[in-house]
């Protein structure tokens, strides 16, 4: 069940990564309301060893990393009691710690399964982790229903539409308006964006995030997992679910309702903000850590995104059409594709194309359990992967040439 007292005992994953470090910025501003009894990485020992001798958690999870690494070793002096290590260990530590919730902030698909062992013992997750929801949306929220447990949407996006749904009945929706700054690229072709490097895609324009995340709002794919997302958490029909650009990221996203009237949730940008609601939740907490003036909100501008424009975009609606496990494999094959866009291999407009090669080649499977969703993943990648060889090799042709 999901506790609403203080102070709340928090297992926070990805706790080296940007939403890691913003949650753990709030429970230090806030130490009377919060207590960080684990936190866990994907591979990051050192930051993660430097974070647990400021926090003293009673649990560390590394999940990529040698059994026999000095880090356990290095974890149980600064009196950590419980050091798990290997692909397993953030699983494994969401079934072994007394915590009130998980902060899930791992990156791609690694973050599925300690979603889900957290929701089947009863316990709240705040999600910021886009792909559990894409990939096993269904299946996460029928678990939460099960044992009544909650599923509290950190991206910005997503806390905003939550915001405005509160006292609404889901019926009354007419449309789900998400919003997007357009990334780096906005306004540019996509021909005009064959040459474009990964230091350029990574320079965001209004948020600080991590390289992942960064290169698929340039894609405009974020947008495209938010969509499925949006489907999963507010049960709407997708094609009631619109993407619109605006460039202030002020308003973190809108609900247009039956009767014509809107509601949206605005801000200066800054993650801190659906981060600490969703860490007091269902209360609001005085805070100073994000503070937004009238000046501030003095200029908004709305424009479409034009149909065909973003492939990536449309590509997350088909799968989305489709159902089963089309969208788990869409979200594995674009980490695939962008790893290999940061690593020179492939051009930027080939990001599409990988996730392109992925749906069309791949099949479909009825989304029956994890098991299913997992051997999605897998396939995809695989896939991916010799699409992303193919690709690179023309890459390096015509360099050669």
């Amino acid at each position: 069940m999901h506790n609403t007292s203080f102070p709340k005992r928090l297992l926070i994953q990805g706790a080296t990564g940007s939403i890691g470090a913003s949650t753990l910025s709030i429970v230090r501003a806030h130490r009377e309301h919060f207590r960080v009894v684990g936190l866990a990485a994907r591979s990051n020992a050192s930051a993660l060893l430097e974070l647990a001798r400021e926090f003293r958690p009673e649990s560390l999870a590394l999940a990529n990393a040698d059994r026999d690494l000095s880090f356990a070793e290095s974890a149980r002096q600064l009196g950590v009691s419980r050091v798990l290590v290997g692909g397993d260990a953030p699983t494994q530590q969401v079934a072994g710690e007394d915590c009130d919730l998980l902060v899930n902030a791992m990156s791609g698909n690694a973050g599925l399964d300690p979603t889900m062992a957290a929701l089947e013992r009863g316990l709240s997750v705040a999600l910021a982790n886009k792909e559990t929801l894409v990939a096993a949306g269904p299946l996460v929220l029928s678990a939460a229903a099960r044992t009544g447990a909650r599923v509290l949407p950190i991206d910005s996006e997503h806390s905003a539409i939550f915001q405005c749904l509160l006292g609404e009945e889901r019926g009354s929706i007419r449309r789900i308006w998400l919003t997007t700054s357009g990334g780096p690229f906005w306004g540019r072709s996509m021909a005009d964006l064959q040459d474009e490097t990964p230091e350029q895609a990574l320079r965001h324009p209004t948020w600080k995030m991590g390289p992942k995340i960064t290169v698929d709002s340039a894609t405009l794919f974020n947008k495209g997992l938010e969509v499925i997302e949006a489907e999963r958490l507010f049960g709407v029909l997708p094609q009631s679910i619109k993407v619109v650009v605006h460039r202030q990221s002020v308003v973190h996203s809108m609900v247009e309702f039956a009767d014509g009237s809107f509601k949206a949730q605005l801000s200066v940008p800054d993650m801190r903000l659906p981060i600490l609601y969703a860490l007091t939740y269902p209360r609001r907490i005085p805070s100073d850590l994000v503070r937004s003036d009238t000046a501030d909100l003095s200029t908004l501008t709305f424009e479409d995104v034009a149909s065909g424009s973003y492939p990536c975009l449309d590509l997350a609606y088909d799968a989305l059409a489709r159902g089963g496990t089309a969208p788990a494999a869409l979200s594995a094959a674009d980490e695939i594709a962008v790893q290999a866009f940061l690593d020179h291999r492939i051009r930027f407009t080939d990001i599409a194309g990988v996730l392109s090669f992925v749906l069309t080649h791949y099949e479909d499977e009825a989304l029956a359990d994890l098991s299913v969703v997992h051997r999605a993943d897998a396939r995809a990648r695989e896939l991916a992967t010799e699409e992303v060889i193919r690709l690179s090799g023309q890459t390096e042709s015509k360099r050669c040439c």
